[in-house]
C-alpha cells in the first residue's frame, strides 16, 4: 500500500507537491506535533548559546525544509538526468578527477542528512557521468524500501545495504565509481563505535567508512548540498582524506566529524534534527 501511495503522488507536478508540502508542514508542527521536543531538544543541546526564539524560527524552517524535500524525493521518481542537472549545480570534479587519478579508483563520498541528499547523488551523475553507489540501511516499510530502492537505482547506481558492503567493495574494487554514505546515522549495538563531542554532546559515529578507506586506500571527500531556494541546491565536493593509509581510523573519521559540523552550523534549518541522533550514550555514562 505505501508503495503505491508513493507512486501515486509521484504523478503530481511539483508545485501541486509542494503545496501539500506547506499543508504538511503545518500539520506537523502544529496538529500532530511530530517529534517538537525531539527537535527542540536536539537544537538546544547543539546551541546552546541560542535563545527560544532562535530556536523556534529554526524549528519552523526545519518543518517546511523537511516536508518540501520529502516531496522533493518523491519527486524524483519523475525525473530525468537533464532535471537533476537543471536544479542541483556541482562544483568540485577538478579535485575528485585529482584525488582519483584521473578516475581509476574510487572514492568514498560522505555526507549528511542536510539539503536534498537523494538529488544530490543523481546531479553528481548528471553533470560529472560517475557511477553513484548508495550505501544505506534497510527501511522498516517494505513498500518504502521499493520506492527507494527503485528512485536511487534509475540512473544504474547500485545501492549497497550497509552489512553488504566490505565485501561488495572488494569484489569491485578496480571500478572507478563513488560509495555515498550518509555517515552521521547513529551507529548500531554491533557497529564499531568512535565517541566524541559533536554539536556540544557526546556523539557516536560508526567507523565503518574509515575501514574501507584504510583497507582499499580510496580518498574520501565530503559532499555538501546548500539550498539555494526552493527546489534548487548547490552540491560542493570537497577533499578531506587525501591518504588514509596514512591516518587512523579514528583521524579520519574526525575529519569528516568537522566538516559536518561546520556546514550544520552554516546551514542549521536544513539538517534532520527530528531524527533521534543521541539517543544512545558513551559506554561509560550508561548507568
Amino acid at each position: 500500500m505505501i508503495y503505491w501511495l508513493y507512486k501515486a503522488l509521484a504523478l503530481l507536478p511539483l508545485p501541486a507537491k509542494y503545496a501539500l508540502a506547506r499543508v504538511a508542514a503545518f500539520l506537523l508542527q502544529r496538529i500532530f506535533r511530530y517529534r517538537t521536543a525531539v527537535i527542540d531538544t536536539n537544537l538546544q543541546n547543539a546551541f546552546p548559546e541560542r535563545d527560544a526564539t532562535w530556536r523556534r524560527d529554526i524549528t519552523q524552517r526545519f518543518y517546511r525544509q523537511f516536508t518540501d524535500v520529502t516531496m522533493e524525493i518523491v519527486h524524483a521518481s519523475r525525473m530525468g538526468l537533464t532535471d537533476f542537472k537543471q536544479r542541483v549545480t556541482v562544483d568540485g570534479f577538478d579535485e575528485l578527477d585529482k584525488l582519483t587519478e584521473n578516475r581509476t579508483k574510487s572514492v568514498i563520498v560522505l555526507t549528511i542528512h542536510l539539503g536534498n541528499w537523494e538529488w544530490m547523488m543523481h546531479a553528481a551523475n548528471a553533470h560529472g557521468d560517475i557511477s553513484i553507489d548508495p550505501v544505506y540501511k534497510r527501511l522498516r516499510n517494505a513498500g518504502a524500501e521499493r520506492f527507494a530502492y527503485e528512485v536511487r537505482s534509475q540512473f544504474g547506481g547500485e545501492p549497497i545495504l550497509m552489512e553488504k558492503v566490505a565485501r561488495n567493495v572488494l569484489k569491485h574494487r578496480r571500478r572507478f565509481r563513488a560509495l555515498v554514505l550518509l555517515a552521521d546515522q547513529s551507529p548500531g549495538a554491533r557497529d564499531n563505535v568512535y565517541w566524541t563531542e559533536w554539536l556540544n554532546q557526546p556523539t557516536g559515529f560508526f567507523l565503518g567508512p574509515a575501514t574501507i578507506a584504510q583497507l582499499t586506500g580510496f580518498p574520501i571527500m565530503f559532499a555538501r548540498c546548500r539550498r539555494k531556494s526552493r527546489g534548487q541546491y548547490h552540491l560542493s565536493l570537497q577533499p578531506i582524506v587525501e591518504t588514509p593509509g596514512q591516518m587512523s581510523e579514528e583521524q579520519i573519521i574526525e575529519a569528516y566529524i568537522r566538516a559536518a559540523e561546520q556546514t550544520i552550523r552554516e546551514e542549521p534549518e536544513s539538517y534532520l534534527w527530528s531524527n533521534r541522533r543521541w539517543k544512545h550514550r558513551p559506554p561509560d555514562q550508561d548507568a
